[in-house]
């Protein structure tokens, strides 16, 4: 029996199909966040009203274009990991959620899930322009709400939702009818209660240590200022130094130990392969504040 001869590819001038989105993800597309990334960016454009995807792999995140020009960051690591734990109806239920444009993030219920997290300034002069660049048009753009921490270190503060981490901004403080500071007492309460369940652990390699926490909020450490009057404690007196590499990694030692800060800076030196890179410098922690202590030389690619 003869093979029948391939259709003729159609003349009109309609739009191309494209690979459909399968709400209930399979688990390949989950195994690393490239492979989600890149499945999404395949299979999402003119699902709903998203017209377009770009994936940062630096940052972790995808930046969502709607058909109205407006545009959503979205990062994938909370997302990874929820879907992951999920199988059918529940993981396309995650999944539309974590896609939602029109996330909110306006209800008093959300302060409850406000948590600070540790960024350089460079992180939101970028931001910031990029999001001046996606609502050009718009004659007030939203702005991050943040607060100084040290030279080059800010800190922000985010909404940690089940499978996204939204920014805290200018428009969403407002109507929460708050100022910084208040935000700022609010999320210092939420991350000690966060704390309470993940707990801070410790972890000493050759003359440095190493904080862990849940693998998303280690730099939101910088914020507790009894844990590190007790690291001061333990070091004789002498200050803490730390360097808040990623949002994951954060390594220390003290002030005078010359070994522990030669090894400290050559683990800062080369952030090529970390994610969600904070900064390499070293920063000296004292009467509850940080102070830069040294800049280090990056290689950075």
């Amino acid at each position: 029996m003869s093979e029948s001869a391939p259709p003729s590819p159609p003349t009109d001038s309609g739009p191309r199909a494209i690979k459909s989105l399968d709400l209930n993800i399979p688990d390949e597309a989950l195994q690393d966040e490239a492979r989600f990334a890149a499945y999404l960016q395949e299979r999402l454009p003119f699902f709903g009203d998203v017209l377009k995807v770009d994936y940062d792999p630096g940052a972790g995140s995808l930046t969502l274009h709607n058909r109205n020009g407006d545009t959503m960051t979205k990062f994938l690591n909370n997302a990874l990991l929820a879907l992951r734990e999920k199988q059918g109806q529940a993981r396309a239920q995650a999944l539309l959620h974590y896609l939602n444009m029109t996330e909110a993030v306006d209800g008093a219920g959300d302060l409850g899930k406000v948590l600070p997290v540790l960024k350089s300034r460079s992180f939101v002069d970028v931001a910031r322009r990029q999001m001046m660049q996606a609502v050009r048009d718009e004659p007030d753009p939203p702005q991050f709400v943040y607060l100084d921490e040290a030279e080059d270190l800010v800190k922000l503060f985010v909404v940690n939702g089940e499978t996204t981490v939204s920014y805290v901004m200018t428009s969403t403080l407002d109507r929460w009818g708050m100022d910084a500071g208040e935000l700022a007492e609010t999320a210092q309460d939420n991350f000690q209660k966060f704390l309470s369940t993940t707990g801070v652990q410790i972890v000493k390699r050759s003359q440095f240590q190493y904080v862990e926490v849940d693998g998303q909020f280690e730099s939101s450490v910088a914020f507790l200022p009894k844990f590190w009057a007790q690291v001061q404690d333990q070091s004789g007196g002498a200050a803490p130094i730390a360097a808040f590499l990623s949002r994951d990694k954060v390594f220390f030692t003290h002030e005078n130990d010359a070994q522990g800060l030669h090894l400290l800076e050559l683990i800062s030196a080369d952030l090529s392969d970390v994610p969600y890179v904070i900064s390499p410098d070293q920063y000296r922690w004292e009467d509850g504040k940080w102070s830069l202590f040294k800049r280090v030389g990056r290689t950075m690619q």
